[in-house]
């Protein structure tokens, strides 16, 4: 029997979940397929920040995007509040005229982003994922209005959305950077977020994000790699934290902003990289306004 709805959502990271759930929530028919719970959005700790890199970037509509993110996550996740970014010595000011309209006050020997925040992804797309229409299922072939399911099978959909990573961008044929993310659990709990070249929060480690073309199946963690985040972190708090296990996953990244574009029968939201729990609110809303 083929499956039908209004709008079918292919990937079941944060940006499809995102958007299915609004779409519930406005009362629309929406199918959600996917393989399984996005494992790019599942990281232990994901933190949403729009102040970027060591130049102290805001990302493009970051106040927008963090506006969205706190309004829509906040009523279906706990979120910690508030991320500390040590400012070098001597840029304070420079620094002060790139933070734009984002809540901050100035501490120590930093700045504290008093509206950006930490979650914890897994139980978000739990919740996210409630109720929703879900088939597990893997895509083979992308040919509108239907999804071609391994095994025969086919969905129906007004709409397509693709909001799949890297691992289904062939259907598209959708060319991007295959990120591969390392995270490290620690035995330490940071209950504020702190960041610079890595960040710390609850009990996470991360920030290691390295170019990797070969495919979205993640490489095993390096030496390296470690080394790089336990030095990093030893500069933020002046000592190494002991790690308890890690997490790796690849990240999927596309030439810019918006990462919301027409396809062929629909929508893509994709590519999003490092920015997807910044931007899936706010994305995820204007698409879901045009549906």
């Amino acid at each position: 029997m083929m499956r039908e709805a209004e709008v079918v959502v292919l990937g079941a990271g944060v940006a499809g979940l995102t958007l299915a759930r609004l779409l519930w929530e406005r009362g629309r028919s929406v199918l959600v397929v996917a393989e399984g719970l996005g494992e790019a959005s599942r990281p232990p700790v994901a933190l949403v920040n729009p102040l970027r890199g060591r130049r102290f970037t805001l990302a493009e509509e970051g106040e927008k995007a963090l506006e969205a993110a706190l309004a829509f996550y906040g009523r279906h996740a706990p979120l910690h509040l508030g991320v500390y970014r040590p400012v070098p010595e001597g840029e304070r000011d420079k620094v002060a005229k790139r933070l734009g309209g984002l809540r901050h006050r100035w501490e120590g020997g930093g700045v504290v982003l008093e509206e950006a925040f930490w979650l914890e992804p897994r139980p978000l797309l739990a919740r996210l994922a409630e109720g929703l229409p879900l088939l597990r299922r893997r895509v083979v072939a992308w040919e509108p209005p239907y999804l071609w399911l391994e095994g025969g099978e086919r969905v129906r959909g007004e709409v397509l959305v693709y909001a799949g990573g890297g691992r289904g961008a062939h259907l598209l044929g959708l060319l991007g950077r295959h990120i591969p993310g390392l995270v490290l659990t620690l035995l330490d709990y940071f209950p504020r977020a702190l960041s610079y070249r890595v960040y710390l929060a609850g009990s996470a480690l991360g920030g290691s994000y390295l170019p990797q073309e070969e495919g979205p199946d993640p490489p095993p963690p390096t030496e390296g790699e470690v080394e790089w985040l336990l030095s990093g972190a030893e500069a933020l708090v002046g000592y190494r934290p002991q790690v308890a296990s890690a997490w790796r996953g690849v990240r999927f990244r596309l030439g810019g902003f918006p990462y919301l574009f027409s396809v062929e029968g629909g929508y893509a939201l994709t590519g999003l990289g490092s920015t997807g729990f910044l931007y899936a609110p706010l994305l995820g809303a204007r698409l879901a306004e045009k549906l």
